[in-house]
């Protein structure tokens, strides 16, 4: 609650008719870690379990989503101003992972995403994917600092500025 007050804009946290909503966004927030926390990647599946389990009287799915997808930013802008603390002389690991959307017998078949997903190349597994590629910056310790999606053709290096500018130190 304190995050969400010191960190959420302003744009959001005083939007229009916010005072109506059944579900405060803090709620919805904690819900978003929970997902995340146990793995869930369906939306779908993700909001049977909380209307079954947790919250009776939730929202009706289609704006749970469309909230939800609201507030991710949100999360984002939390992730990063608790990172802040961080000491700038830490070292960090920059590290990046596929995401395919298909198995590679349908790289070049594949329409999901098209112009925003691209082929590229997994040499760790010799594979070639068609998807997208996080690129992330961890500490040591494991705490990730930022992360970003691109098209699975981009080299960590193109993206190392955009990593590190979400980083800054005070």
């Amino acid at each position: 609650s304190q995050c969400y007050r010191d960190y959420c804009p302003k744009s959001i946290k005083h939007r229009k008719n916010v005072g109506l909503s059944k579900v405060s966004d803090v709620s919805l927030l904690v819900l978003l870690l929970l997902q995340a926390e146990l793995g869930i990647t369906s939306q779908r599946r993700f909001y049977r379990i909380c209307h079954l389990f947790f919250c009776r009287n939730l929202l009706e799915r289609s704006r749970f989503n469309r909230r939800t997808r609201q507030l991710i930013g949100v999360v984002q802008l939390i992730r990063q101003a608790l990172n802040k603390p961080i000491s700038s002389d830490t070292i960090v690991i920059m590290d990046s992972f596929p995401m395919p959307l298909c198995q590679p017998i349908r790289n070049h078949k594949a329409k999901v995403f098209k112009g925003l997903a691209d082929i590229g190349y997994n040499a760790s597994k010799h594979l070639w994917f068609y998807g997208f590629k996080v690129h992330m910056l961890d500490t040591l310790s494991g705490v990730m600092l930022n992360y970003v999606v691109t098209p699975a053709s981009v080299h960590d290096i193109k993206v190392v500025d955009e990593l590190l500018e979400g980083c800054k130190q005070t």
